[in-house]
């Protein structure tokens, strides 16, 4: 996909509606953010078209140019108001958050540049630390957490930086979060405390940084009923299940 600038000024010589969109609900602008083509979106756009139109899967022309990291067609799109409001989507998902997934920190400032306060941008920013955690974009985590992402989230289904992160695999970055005050014991939504996760992915890092934080060794998942211990030993993860038997008896002394 390329984006023919000659072909887009035919077809709307000849009537091309704005509005039509495919069975995605994919308008011509969500395709041009796709192909990465600017000309296109500059035309689309001098015509009228709708630069805050949501397909079918409630993404914006901006999060395609994102998501496909075509960052001067995001950088356009902005220039030309497309919306950063900091509401995620039914999928969890703003601007921000596929910014943050990229892992590219000049398009997440970007974003950030739009004054909104802080409070009314804090399911964002923490969906956002989670997919920049999860993606192993240290700079993009440090980042947003000095422009005010938190670490913990109560009452929300949104998936924990922590335990992202831990799926991620980056040392560094479960350690950032520790360091902040990450809780050790969110669980997310397979009843697993970052603990557990740790140890079903045979993190021994990961594992060795959440005892030294305080994680619980002795906590006990609400759907499988199984500890942390219990998961490493059931997947023949003896080292994992070495670890927690010895700080467990250090405990105990």
């Amino acid at each position: 996909m390329h984006g023919s600038v000659q072909a887009v000024y035919t077809i709307l010589n000849y009537g091309a509606s704005l509005t039509a969109a495919d069975r995605y609900g994919n308008t011509a602008l969500h395709w041009a953010a796709v192909a990465g083509s600017i000309y296109c979106a500059h035309i689309l756009l001098q015509h009228g078209i709708d630069i805050n139109r949501l397909n079918y899967m409630n993404a914006t022309p901006l999060m395609n140019a994102i998501s496909f990291q075509n960052i001067d067609v995001a950088i356009y799109l902005l220039w030309n108001g497309a919306s950063t409001t900091p509401e995620l989507n039914v999928y969890e998902e703003s601007a921000l958050t596929c910014a943050s997934s990229t892992g590219d920190v000049a398009i997440v400032e970007l974003i950030l540049a739009v004054e909104v306060p802080v409070e009314h941008r804090i399911r964002d920013l923490y969906a956002s630390l989670g997919q920049a955690a999860v993606g192993g974009h240290m700079e993009v985590v440090q980042f947003l957490l000095d422009n005010g992402a938190p670490v913990d989230l109560p009452n929300t289904t949104i998936e924990s930086p922590l335990n992202l992160a831990i799926c991620g695999g980056d040392e560094s970055i479960v350690r950032l979060l520790l360091s902040r005050g990450a809780n050790t014991e969110t669980v997310n939504r397979y009843g697993y405390t970052p603990l557990m996760e740790a140890a079903i992915r045979r993190n021994v890092n990961a594992v060795t940084a959440l005892l030294s934080a305080g994680a619980n060794i002795t906590t006990v998942s609400e759907k499988t009923r199984e500890t942390a211990y219990a998961l490493a030993e059931e997947q023949g993860y003896f080292e994992i299940c070495d670890i927690l038997m010895e700080s467990l008896d250090v405990k105990n002394l």
